[in-house]
């Protein structure tokens, strides 16, 4: 007809059977990602803060570690609240496996930071997996307070159902020092 608006035909899509029972998924992790396939998934737990300038501070921590299908990366999501639920900090970025136990980390924050880190990733005797973070490169945007340097570690129990983490911070005229710790268990 005259004034109509002509219209894609519609896609048919071919029928799917949806199973009740769980399905396996397998995923083409890239060769670099593989060693740390384990990291994949998400962390909770309780952490604790503090900092010259601050009081100290309690609160929750939940990381997710997720693999991009054959990209040489993990992506990284970690969020933070108070005991009472409210937000507090989230951050987002990449952990990039480089080769014989290097590891780069790199992380945006919204409060006007982003994080380049170098380090290293190392399996201990005692079945631990202990990612470090002691090189780091900040920017601060024009409106952000201002963050000198970083460290992170990670330290992943034998059966990676575990890991405690340790955040330390040069900033505001203060010196490096530890800023957060934390103990998460993986679900």
């Amino acid at each position: 007809m005259e004034g109509e608006v002509a219209r894609p035909a519609r896609v048919a899509f071919a029928e799917r059977t949806v199973s009740k029972s769980p399905k396996i998924v397998t995923m083409n992790l890239h060769p670099l990602v593989q060693p740390l396939e384990s990291l994949i998934g998400s962390w909770n737990g309780i952490g604790r803060g503090h900092f010259p300038t601050i009081d100290d501070f309690d609160y929750t921590e939940t990381i997710t570690f997720e693999a991009i299908p054959g990209k040489p990366f993990l992506r990284y999501e970690q969020k933070t609240a108070s005991p009472n639920g409210a937000p507090m900090h989230t951050e987002v970025g990449y952990l990039r496996p480089v080769g014989e136990g290097r590891v780069e980390f790199v992380i945006a924050q919204p409060t006007g930071q982003t994080e380049l880190l170098e380090g290293t990733a190392e399996e201990l005797d005692d079945g631990t997996l202990r990612l470090h973070f002691g090189e780091s490169v900040v920017a601060n945007s024009a409106t952000a307070k201002t963050v000198d340097a970083t460290t992170r570690t990670y330290v992943f129990n034998a059966l990676r159902s575990s890991v405690a983490t340790e955040f330390g911070m040069a900033a505001v005229g203060h010196e490096m020092q530890q800023h957060l710790v934390s103990d998460l268990s993986k679900f």
